[in-house]
């Protein structure tokens, strides 16, 4: 299946994602390409340019500290895709979706 980027963006030093936000049984789905910035991301610059300081894996996002209020209103996402030639597979829940932001800023805003 060729991505919807087109056929042209790829190869060993490829940067594209496919990212999910899954919250009280409704998913949505933005794909992302960084090498150039492309895809259904509604804020992809940032999003790469956050990505490209964490190696491609939101797990090694580091923002300031951002204080959320704690109540539990689950959110699961997903990143799944390569990035110069390694695959990514990133899977987290969140209690709420201001703890989502503070750990992996623009990266899910879609």
């Amino acid at each position: 299946m060729t991505p919807p980027w087109g056929p042209s963006i790829g190869g060993p030093f490829a940067k594209h994602l496919t990212l999910t936000i899954e919250k009280q049984g409704r998913t949505r789905t933005a794909r992302l390409a960084c090498t150039p910035v492309y895809g259904t991301h509604p804020r992809g610059p940032e999003a790469c340019e956050l990505l490209s300081r964490a190696r491609g894996n939101p797990a090694y996002v580091r923002l300031p500290f951002m204080a959320c209020p704690r109540y539990y209103d689950p959110v699961t996402v997903s990143a799944t895709g390569t990035w110069n030639g390694r695959y990514i597979r990133y899977r987290q829940t969140f209690s709420n979706q201001c703890e989502l932001r503070a750990a992996t800023g623009a990266i899910f805003s879609f």
